[in-house]
């Protein structure tokens, strides 16, 4: 019987094998006439690190109760680069953005290295290129556009969405570009990266960029009472210089949850007549999975239910709203081995006041022991748990802490990076049009989920990766120069000359300089492996 059993297993496993691999298409989804496929507005999820256990040990957390993504749970996301079975963050959301597999660790641009099956490697003369994201696609349909993140807006999964990049490392362009973007809504972390000044994340070049956002008739918040008593539809609202603390160490008088920030912008951005799209990250819970910290894991988890409830019901109220959830990748390899009950688990989590992270800055060699009691309840600690403790404060103490809580929770790690195993598709659309039946699979690739998504938000990305983002060869057909002014090393300026006529590209702005005027264009002037790229507007300049 047993191994009949087996046998049986075996079988399902490789047909579900071959489902998830093969071409074929649901029909009942793609009979929809088109009109049914298509909504207004779409609110991208995009859970950072979270696998399908840290779901798992959330569930059990909270008393085994089903959590709000349960209902919607629609398949699973293959989420390889184009040069690794492991993806990055940045490549990850990348193809959510773009549609497209790119390199890790690039931004929104096409790989000049394929190792990957099934992904066509670009001509030598379109490697590196600006992909155009669903953002911008947006944007130039009209529609409204939104970022929501706890991370800095300089991080992998907002940049890939209003920037470009040969590298995530390059936060100085990136959050020039993201200025320069013209996306309508940004709440979320990174202040600093928008300021002069002497800490590492603060801009060099001297340029303060909030008067950038202001005097194109931004507002600019920098607390949650100053979100919540906005009255513009036009905001960015940085509320920490650095990232936003974790859902369970934050001060509310200060910092807006993920659910609020989500709610105000889904709020703001229905203002636009032509619909909106809005991509929300949850995106700590892969920093907790770095640090092996099962308390941080499982409530930044829930910070994402709680705001992925407030998106779908906004979504149901409005009727023509669809809400996609994804992660760009899993994160730490969590493993439960607890062969104890719930009530066992459960203590260890809910008596936990803050993350490893709320405790950095007030605990310390002399403090540890009453810290770790009053935090987490820990009167116990071994010999070894408490020589840890202290090697850990002199490094990285929030995987010590980590590991102290999962041996007594039944929780371990096998990494503490990234893995490559499939993540969870969470979707729902008024009219039950859904990734799966784009696909015609249960097991998705993450491109075809950003293939699904401009089609249902009527985008057409391909059409616009000739038009959008064009080399300076199309200038110099028109008989111009160009060349790239590097005298000033953190603002290059990209110089066409024709005859008398001088016209000035800042790079990472989308603005012209000729005449005596300045011009604004439809995209910024883009760098990227010492190729130029410019808008098409830039381009009709020249006569």
């Amino acid at each position: 019987m047993a191994k009949k059993m087996l046998g049986m297993l075996l079988t399902s496993a490789l047909v579900c094998g071959s489902l998830g691999a093969g071409t074929g298409h649901a029909q009942s989804g793609r009979a929809l006439p088109a009109e049914k496929k298509e909504v207004k507005n779409v609110i991208l999820f995009i859970t950072d690190g979270m696998s399908l256990s840290d779901v798992n040990l959330t569930r059990w957390v909270q008393g085994g109760k089903p959590l709000e993504m349960d209902a919607y749970f629609k398949g699973l996301v293959r989420t390889y680069a184009s040069d690794s079975l492991t993806t990055d963050s940045a490549a990850g959301a990348s193809a959510y953005a773009t549609g497209h597999k790119v390199k890790s660790e690039t931004v929104s641009i096409s790989p000049d290295k394929v190792t990957m099956p099934f992904i066509d490697k670009p001509s030598e003369q379109e490697t590196a290129k600006p992909l155009p994201t669903l953002l911008e696609a947006a944007r130039l349909k009209g529609k409204g556009t939104g970022l929501v993140f706890t991370c800095e807006l300089t991080d992998a999964t907002p940049a890939v969405f209003a920037s470009h990049a040969e590298s995530r490392d390059n936060a100085h362009s990136i959050a020039e570009q993201m200025v320069y973007s013209g996306v309508d809504l940004v709440l979320g972390g990174g202040s600093g990266y928008l300021v002069p000044g002497d800490k590492e994340i603060n801009r060099k070049d001297g340029e303060d960029l909030t008067k950038v956002l202001k005097a194109n008739g931004y507002e600019y918040a920098t607390s949650r009472i100053d979100l919540l008593s906005s009255q513009t539809n036009k905001i960015w609202g940085l509320f920490n210089e650095g990232a936003l603390d974790a859902d369970l160490d934050l001060d509310p008088q200060k910092q807006p949850t993920l659910a609020e920030m989500t709610t105000i912008a889904a709020n703001k951005l229905s203002s636009n007549e032509n619909g909106f799209f809005l991509m929300v990250e949850a995106s700590q819970i892969d920093w907790f999975g770095h640090d092996n910290d099962p308390v941080g894991i499982v409530t930044e988890t829930q910070a994402f239910d709680r705001a992925l409830k407030a998106a779908i019901d906004f979504a149901k109220k409005d009727g023509n709203t669809a809400v996609i959830s994804v992660s760009d990748h899993a994160t730490g390899g969590l493993n439960m081995t607890n062969y104890d009950t719930m009530k066992d688990l459960q203590p260890i989590f809910t008596k936990a006041k803050h993350t490893s992270y709320g405790l950095e800055g007030r605990i310390n060699e002399s403090n540890y022991k009453k810290m770790l009691e009053e935090e987490y309840g820990l009167s116990d600690l071994t010999k070894e748990e408490e020589e840890a403790v202290k090697k850990g404060l002199k490094d990285n103490l929030s995987p010590v802490i980590g590991g102290i809580l999962g041996e007594r929770a039944g929780v371990s790690f096998s990494t503490g990076d990234h893995t490559s195993e499939e993540v969870g598709l969470f979707a729902y659309h008024p009219n039950d049009f859904l990734p799966t039946d784009y696909a015609g699979r249960g097991v998705v690739e993450n491109t075809d989920v950003g293939k699904y998504l401009q089609l249902i938000l009527g985008l057409d990305l391909p059409a616009l990766e000739n038009k959008l983002f064009l080399p300076a060869s199309d200038l110099e057909a028109k008989g111009a120069k160009v060349t790239v002014d590097k005298s000033d090393k953190e603002n290059p300026v990209v110089v066409v000359t024709k005859g008398t006529k001088t016209i000035k590209l800042p790079v990472d702005k989308n603005i012209a300089l000729t005449d005596g005027k300045t011009i604004k264009l439809s995209t910024p002037t883009l760098l990227i492996k010492n190729k130029v790229w410019v808008s098409k507007d830039a381009v009709a300049l020249i006569q």
